[in-house]
């Protein structure tokens, strides 16, 4: 197949933006990667410094390296002004890429488009009717008054992939889910520990969403070291959150922190963890963490919310927790009883009955790149058949 793979994201930018968090980046270059394995002729629309083996389509750089403003807005203030310059340069740099791709397209270069981060795409596949499907990675939004919900809405009928089951859960949104895929990682790159270790891991930003603070109440009333993975304690001082929740139990000889972790620091702090400690307080689409972490052998204890249950197996690579007494699986019981806080600590007392052989089995069987590609083939196959009909 010609593939068009689609992230004009200026968050692609490794000359810019290395330092930043955006797993969409490192997903789709593993992705684009393992569909040239397979055989495909992928072209991948990003920015020029991606590093892959696809055909690199790439946008206008001056508007990644370059300080170009938005002229009327030069007296609108300098926060005002810095802002609105920024986002109508990403804004232009993705419009500029998305009209490449689809060009290509309808010259009759491409056979699909994946349009794997990005929303402009939707215009430019209603006017076409070019072949398109798309990877939704935030949540779906809840508020109608949103301009997500406003799009998403718009073009309920185009084609999306879900990356759990549980991200299709709406109450307003009924949108055209043609499959679920999974993300997957390149499991070599985990090196598995199967001993027992001494401390819990958790790694988040700071928001109240990743339970931060119910993660040091668990280690505490464990008994049992945790470090925390996280931005710098001086990032957060300015952040109510941190301020009101989280500083107060810093003081404790059982707590550590460090700053978040790159590729190379991840893998060592997580192979040397007992367990990964997961009390996510929103319905998490995902969960990149959770596989890295079982891909080094170790498990996970998390809340039930999200994906959470269709990633951990519970009793087996870990152990899945009722946060509160709403089942959000339909799921009559958990192998521990207990709810909440009390809940992660009998289970993180209890994380050496599992068997870290199993953490990593569960991974390379469920969550590998080559699990992931294939199962973007099926869909991409789907589409195409659709339109052979």
């Amino acid at each position: 197949m010609r593939i068009g793979l689609l992230t004009p994201s200026v968050y692609m930018s490794l000359k810019k933006y290395q330092d930043m968090i955006f797993a969409p980046r490192d997903l789709a270059r593993i992705l684009v990667d393992g569909l040239v394995k397979r055989g495909h002729d992928v072209y991948f629309f990003t920015t020029s410094d991606t590093k892959t083996n696809a055909n690199i389509i790439a946008g206008d750089e001056d508007m990644i390296l370059e300080d170009y403003i938005e002229e009327k807005m030069e007296s609108a203030g300098s926060e005002r002004f810095k802002w609105a310059s920024f986002y109508s340069r990403k804004k232009n740099y993705e419009m500029d890429l998305t009209e490449r791709c689809y060009k290509m397209a309808v010259n009759g270069k491409l056979d699909i488009i994946h349009s794997y981060h990005d929303t402009l795409a939707h215009y430019f596949n209603d006017l076409t009717g070019f072949p398109t499907i798309y990877t939704l990675h935030d949540p779906l939004p809840v508020k109608k008054t949103s301009i997500n919900f406003w799009l998403l809405n718009k073009y309920f009928h185009h084609n999306y992939v879900s990356i759990s089951n549980s991200f299709r859960r709406s109450e307003n949104l009924r949108l055209n889910f043609i499959d679920t895929v999974y993300h997957g990682i390149d499991i070599a790159k985990y090196k598995s520990v199967l001993t027992k270790k001494s401390y819990m891991a958790f790694i988040g930003r700071m928001v109240p969403e990743k339970g931060i603070d119910l993660a040091i109440e668990t280690a505490k009333l464990a008994n049992i070291p945790i470090k925390i993975a996280t931005s710098s304690m001086s990032e957060n001082k300015n952040i109510p959150y941190y301020r009101d929740f989280v500083e107060p139990l810093l003081e404790n000889s059982l707590v550590s922190t460090t700053g978040f972790m790159g590729e190379d620091g991840k893998d060592e702090f997580l192979t040397n963890a007992s367990c990964l400690l997961f009390p996510i307080q929103w319905e998490e689409p995902f969960g990149m963490v959770m596989i890295e972490a079982m891909a080094c052998g170790t498990p996970v204890v998390a809340y039930n919310r999200g994906s959470v249950s269709e990633i951990v197996r519970d009793g087996v690579t870990g152990f899945v927790i009722d946060q509160d007494g709403e089942d959000r699986q339909g799921k009559e019981s958990w192998i521990i009883k207990k709810k909440g806080v009390e809940g992660l600590v009998e289970a993180v007392k209890r994380i050496g009955q599992i068997d870290r052989k199993n953490c990593r089995r569960h991974i390379e069987e469920n969550f590998s790149v080559e699990k992931m590609v294939q199962g973007y083939e099926r869909v991409y196959q789907k589409i195409l058949a659709k339109i052979l009909i």
